[in-house]
């Protein structure tokens, strides 16, 4: 299949004058076994970036085809001079990188030559903040320690929420090393500030707003009922999901950066591999004014599916299961569970349409199935969908799906980011 698959790339390339389709056919002939073919491909590659009549391409990848040719034919030296050059050009496309670094590991691992040189090309780490509110405002110690941390992890992106205390504190820091800033609220904006920043004192405010401003990504999560406890631990999952998936695209450490000694984390739960920060510091203020937070909500899932698999939705989650125009629906707790289920759906019909929601439960459990209804109505994919807060809070849970971009829809009275949802463990999907 590789031989067949870099025939095809090659063909491709003699149909117009493109060093993408040449590169990829003498790669993936070389991991087919065929030494020769490859060479002869890669000298081709050189010939043609020499030449410059090819078709456009970005800086980065023009240089990081040279350097992957370079490699083919065994000149490594070069081909490390070549990747420092193109990661240089252009040292913010992260994703790029990352992609070019697990394809020179596979050459090398095919090879047989080491590959910790590669280390020195990897993107820097992803971080998610989340700490108590109410830090004191001038607590030297906890500056200092976040300061250290953050000088030691060099992050790439910083993502979480901007309560009064830690999360301000360690999104300034962690913002001047360099990170991107990716702010997920638990409610809108002026929800938040009331309850989370505005008590605290007019520094805060400013700071906070400072902040947005510098923000790469600003996302809330405007809830009918305000804020509340339940929208807290749904912002903080989807914070966490996103770091994790921005470090999954770019091949990047992840870290979770947290005060010692406050409380118990919730987010660490679902994935004890990722790496955990702990600084020192933090006297705790209380607010001059208690906040109320709205009224009891839980983070639940919304299972949906079309009409042709309403009895094998029935079958799994029992009498949860509720008709809609479009289907039926079930809440479930879990959401890994809410998964399986999707998956067990697609794999009896996967002509039918099943998507996948999360979201506040109230307590009376009820959940707004407005959108599940609106991705019904949608003609089935193939794949089971996930809204953009499901696929993220999955990431977070480190459950035994994965979730990739399969694109986005036009307005349904809302804009969705749709996601698809992958079974990794066998049977793989």
């Amino acid at each position: 299949m590789l031989a067949q698959a870099a025939e095809a790339y090659a063909a491709a390339a003699r149909q117009r004058p493109a060093t993408y389709p040449l590169i990829n056919a003498a790669t993936l002939a070389f991991l087919g076994g065929a030494s020769q073919r490859a060479a002869q491909l890669a000298t081709e590659t050189l010939d043609l970036l020499d030449s410059g009549a090819h078709e456009p391409e970005t800086r980065y990848w023009l240089g990081a085809t040279r350097a992957e040719a370079l490699l083919l034919l065994g000149r490594e030296t070069e081909a490390r001079v070549a990747l420092r050059a193109a990661v240089a050009g252009t040292p913010d496309a992260w994703e790029d990188h990352a992609v070019t670094l697990r394809q020179f590991r596979l050459i090398l691992a095919e090879q047989h030559r080491a590959d910790d040189w590669l280390d020195a090309f990897r993107p820097p780490p992803a971080i998610h903040f989340a700490g108590p509110i109410g830090i004191d405002a001038s607590d030297a110690r906890l500056e200092a320690s976040i300061e250290a941390a953050a000088a030691a992890i060099r992050p790439g992106t910083a993502t979480g929420a901007l309560a009064a205390g830690f999360d301000i504190v360690a999104a300034e820091i962690l913002h001047r090393h360099g990170a991107q800033l990716h702010l997920i609220l638990p409610g809108a904006v002026a929800d938040f500030v009331d309850a989370s920043v505005r008590p605290y004192g007019a520094d805060w405010l400013a700071r906070f707003e400072r902040l947005m401003s510098d923000a790469a990504i600003v996302e809330t999560i405007d809830e009918q009922s305000g804020l509340s406890a339940g929208a807290i631990v749904l912002a903080e999952e989807m914070a966490l999901g996103l770091a994790v998936r921005v470090a999954r695209a770019r091949d990047a450490d992840m870290v979770m950066l947290r005060m010692k000694g406050a409380g118990p984390d919730r987010s660490s739960a679902g994935d004890s591999r990722l790496r955990t920060v702990e600084v020192v510091g933090g006297v705790v203020a209380p607010p001059v004014t208690p906040v109320r937070l709205g009224p009891p909500e839980r983070p639940c899932a919304l299972v949906g599916c079309g009409s042709e698999t309403t009895a094998v939705l029935a079958q799994r989650a029992g009498t949860g299961t509720h008709l809609l125009p479009s289907g039926a629906f079930a809440i479930v707790e879990g959401l890994a569970e809410a998964a399986c289920i999707a998956t067990a759906l697609f794999d009896t019909d996967n002509t039918a349409p099943v998507v996948l929601d999360y979201g506040l439960a109230g307590s009376d459990g009820s959940m707004d199935t407005s959108r599940l209804d609106a991705l019904l109505r949608l003609p089935s994919p193939g794949y089971p969908l996930a809204t953009r807060s499901a696929a993220l809070a999955l990431d977070a849970l480190n459950t035994s799906f994965k979730t990739v971009i399969a694109g986005e829809s036009a307005s349904l009275g809302t804009s969705f980011e749709f996601f698809s949802l992958w079974r990794v463990t066998p049977p793989d999907r």
